[in-house]
């Protein structure tokens, strides 16, 4: 039995403008609707959008259908998130016709947002021992990246909540929406929360700036919200370079950026490529992440795979602390989120 929890008020106060929202506010994206989304699957117990994927690697990678068809074979057998994340990132390559050696598949360009394709669909149902059926899911190149689960602002009860509680549902009985997923939202049309695959309910938060827009830019919290998270340069920014996953005593977790640290990062960046400025100050409290905020910021000058600069060619990164604590903490963190040859000055 399939099980759907949007009323027709929600679908209409919440979920139809967040299609609306992304359709207009975001022209990339293109909404396909419930009887479409149905036949773009190989079944209803599946997730990718076969031809969309398929053909989204044949334009980006300039190899034969075949071997696209290949890999969309390939990519159905995953079911580990940072396998898939990494796939995502360009960390695969396989035998091509024709190519003496492996050839790097990208699922994703990188460089060239607009070579890829956005789709947003409602309504999605997933076949599984419990069929589940989410409000809305958003595809990058046939590839499910994000789930929103969308709530009446009308209900005195606290919707965002009961959101989260289903997105945890969602996680559990139809675990292959989420092999790939990169983040979920939860809203009631007025407050907005994401959170990476898997978070606990204390680890979602607000996107509380727009950078390098500002909020009156927006007729509502919840374009500001659809926009930070959603505009397709920015979303394929945080799957690119702000990520991690944190393993220590044996346990990974997911971790994604704040909005903080997204801005910071991109600042030092940006300071980088261009090339004016050698210097810069970004202030910290106590608790707003300054460790992730580095290794981010490390990830996106080593690999930064939205720019193709020639100031980001093999850069050397030294971190410095003013505490022996701070240093210890930076380095089991580079260690942790796998980072590659942290070494810590003796």
């Amino acid at each position: 039995m399939s099980v759907s929890h949007t009323t027709p008020c929600e679908y209409t106060l919440v979920e139809k403008p967040i299609i609306d929202i992304l359709g207009n506010f975001m022209p990339k994206y293109r909404w396909l609707k419930r009887s479409q989304n149905e036949i773009a699957r190989d079944g209803l117990n599946h997730v990718l959008l076969r031809d969309e994927l398929i053909g989204a690697l044949v334009r980006i990678n300039g190899i034969p259908e075949e071997v696209a068809r290949q890999v969309y074979f390939d990519l159905l057998a995953l079911t580990d998130n940072s396998v898939w994340t990494s796939y995502l990132r360009s960390n695969y390559s396989r035998h091509v016709p024709g190519e003496a050696t492996k050839k790097t598949i990208h699922l994703i360009d990188f460089l060239n947002p607009d070579n890829n394709t956005y789709v947003v669909t409602n309504q999605l149902t997933v076949v599984a021992q419990k069929t589940r059926k989410p409000d809305l899911v958003v595809y990058v190149n046939g590839i499910p990246l994000v789930v929103i689960e969308a709530k009446s602002p009308l209900s005195a009860k606290n919707k965002t909540g009961e959101a989260f509680e289903q997105i945890k549902q969602y996680e559990r009985d139809i675990p292959r929406l989420f092999y790939s997923n990169l983040l979920n939202i939860v809203t009631d049309g007025n407050a907005t929360l994401y959170g990476a695959t898997g978070a606990p309910s204390q680890f979602w938060g607000r996107w509380r700036d727009a950078w390098p827009r500002t909020e009156k830019e927006f007729p509502s919290e919840l374009d500001m919200a659809m926009w930070s998270l959603l505009e397709p340069s920015r979303l394929l920014d945080m799957l690119a370079h702000f990520v991690v996953f944190e393993t220590r005593e044996e346990a990974t977790v997911k971790k994604i950026c704040r909005y903080q640290q997204f801005r910071a990062v991109n600042k030092i960046v940006d300071r980088v490529v261009e090339g004016e400025h050698r210097k810069g100050l970004i202030w910290h409290t106590q608790g707003s992440g300054k460790s992730l905020t580095m290794v981010f910021a490390t990830l996106k000058l080593k690999s930064h795979r939205t720019i193709d600069s020639p100031n980001l060619t093999s850069p050397n990164i030294l971190v410095v602390t003013d505490r022996i604590d701070l240093d210890g903490q930076i380095t089991k963190t580079f260690q942790a989120c796998g980072l590659p040859n942290p070494k810590q000055m003796e």
